[in-house]
């Protein structure tokens, strides 16, 4: 049974947050299949993202980071957070087609990795 209080990683990220992933919200992000094995993608679209959006109607951050080659053909990882007290937490982990920017606010983008 998962524990909602082991850590698998907490680390300062791009918005200077320290966000975790616990045994629980992995878990959960793995019933995607594509997900399975892609814990260090989500560090990585978290430390490097190509974009970080704000969307106020869910107090919630979207990091995004394009990977040509993903379990599902060539897409963004998304990564959702909460970020309360200073402290973020992971809700879930999906690719997506693009990056969707309705009622979002962009904190940062990356010139670095843009799809070709």
């Amino acid at each position: 049974m998962p524990d909602a209080r082991t850590i698998l990683f907490t680390s300062a990220f791009v918005l200077g947050k320290h966000i975790r992933l616990t045994d629980a919200q992995w878990i959960h992000s793995r019933k995607r299949r594509e997900l399975h094995n892609q814990l260090g993608r989500m560090r990585a679209t978290l430390s490097e993202p190509d974009a970080v959006y704000y969307v106020l109607g869910e107090d919630s951050y979207h990091y995004y980071r394009f990977y040509p080659q993903t379990p599902v053909s060539s897409k963004y990882m998304l990564v959702i957070t909460k970020h309360l007290d200073g402290e973020g937490f992971i809700i879930t982990t999906f690719y997506a087609r693009r990056i969707s920017k309705p009622d979002k606010v962009l904190l940062y983008e990356s010139l670095s990795q843009k799809p070709q």
